[in-house]
């Protein structure tokens, strides 16, 4: 399952968020054409899947999120409409993040957070992933860039959330997948806990009471972070 990106989708008065050429001039239509998501129309490519315990929202960052928008209004009701005692986990994904301690083009656009950070705090979202930066970084619960509550270690030394208890989300750029890496800063926020500059993937598995994830090396398939989540 896929969320579109400013590769695929921004293009000069093309009714993106963002005016860049990345795209080449597609404006998403050979993306949509190979990847079709469970969206409601051509061009709206925000949709929502459940899988086991796990509800997954999926936006477009390169789309009008600003509050009142379409996709605004859909993220609220969808978000809303989870019975969390069916789907106890809400992961939140997007391409560009809300948290990196990158600079320059790959910043934060502070407009986006602050019309949707609100929402994934008032819908109790545990996880929130994004792509866009070319590494890895993993928060603390986090919300309005300060630390709501930090992890535990546990008997394996595991950071450990507890969402019994909840508190804010726990954001993680995930963009380690290809092309160049960027470099981790050398200077995180109080909010960033990890910072790994590496090719990998992340990897999860589900239950109801347990979110279990961890961040595996592309060559050497090395475990180089791992964390979970508790309800």
């Amino acid at each position: 399952m896929t969320a579109i990106g400013n590769h695929e989708r921004d293009y000069v008065s093309s009714g993106s968020v963002y005016q860049t050429p990345d795209s080449g001039g597609e404006c998403g239509v050979p993306y949509e054409t190979y990847f079709p998501m469970p969206t409601s129309a051509k061009d709206k490519p925000w949709y929502s899947i459940e899988q086991a315990s796990v509800h997954f929202t999926v936006i477009s960052t390169e789309h009008d999120w600003s509050i009142n928008s379409q996709q605004y209004e859909w993220m609220k009701k969808d978000m809303a409409s989870v019975n969390r005692q069916h789907t106890p986990w809400l992961v939140f994904m997007g391409h560009r993040p809300m948290y990196t301690s990158n600079q320059g083009f790959s910043s934060k656009d502070q407009n986006f957070i602050k019309a949707v950070e609100p929402l994934l705090f008032e819908n109790t979202v545990d996880l929130a992933l994004f792509g866009h930066v070319h590494n890895y970084e993993r928060t603390c619960s986090v919300y309005q860039n300060k630390c709501k509550a930090m992890p535990i270690k546990d008997q394996k030394g595991v950071d450990t959330y507890d969402n019994k208890n909840y508190s804010a989300p726990v954001h993680a750029v995930i963009g380690m997948a290809g092309f160049t890496l960027d470099k981790s800063s050398n200077n995180g926020e109080s909010w960033s806990l990890k910072r790994i500059s590496e090719f990998g993937y992340l990897r999860a598995h589900a239950t109801k009471n347990d979110l279990n994830l961890e961040f595996v090396t592309s060559d050497t398939r090395e475990v180089k972070d791992s964390f979970r989540i508790t309800k």
